[in-house]
């Protein structure tokens, strides 16, 4: 039997909502439970954790460049600080420009650099089935998206975003701390998706 928890922090609704539905998927009890005890709020409450958890961080780029740097290398910190002190892993996931961007990759691959924070709202809406008008952030709506994603609909995201990190030029990355980065589109949370589906015996070829 496997059983697995995480705790992670969350820039907001959608993020918290789709680990929940992540764990759903993985579910198949009594031989299989992942767990993710999810809060809303920023990196820092990370410092206050003192579970035996892994922990993880999923936030926005969102055109905040300082607070971003700044979220990743609170993240090396208690990395290190756990490796030292109790075998913990700390994970940095973030989505830049956001997470809207993740929920398109679970359906088609998008690769396009984007200006603004609602650039993937449109494609949502179209992807999902949602009106015209449908506000992406409400939980009704956050409900009928991730209603439409599968466990192989996961994988595939994580692959395109491989893919997209894949063809990034070296000379485009930017350091934080020991962290390559690139500008928009850029992942690292299908980095921590793939441990979690690794660990669980759920990441194979889709």
């Amino acid at each position: 039997m496997y059983r697995k928890t995480y705790f992670c922090v969350c820039d907001g609704q959608q993020e918290e909502m789709y680990l929940k539905h992540v764990a759903f998927l993985l579910k198949d009890f009594p031989e299989r439970v992942v767990t993710f005890n999810t809060t809303q709020g920023s990196t820092e409450r990370l410092k206050k954790n003192y579970t035996e958890y892994d922990n993880a961080a999923l936030f926005d780029y969102d055109f905040k460049d300082m607070k971003f740097r700044q979220n990743i290398l609170i993240c090396e910190q208690l990395q290190r600080k756990s490796s030292r002190e109790n075998g913990k892993n700390v994970y940095h996931a973030y989505s830049n420009v956001n997470i809207d961007l993740w929920f398109i990759l679970h359906k088609e691959y998008f690769n396009r650099p984007v200006a603004s924070n609602d650039a993937y709202v449109a494609d949502v809406r179209r992807i999902y089935g949602l009106s015209r008008e449908a506000d992406i952030k409400e939980k009704a709506n956050i409900d009928r998206i991730l209603r439409q994603i599968t466990l192989d609909d996961v994988k595939y995201a994580i692959r395109r975003a491989e893919q997209i990190r894949a063809g990034k030029l070296k000379s485009d990355c930017f350091m934080v701390g020991n962290v390559i980065c690139y500008g928009n589109p850029d992942f690292s949370l299908h980095e921590f998706l793939k441990v979690v589906l690794r660990n669980c015996g759920k990441w194979n070829c889709c």
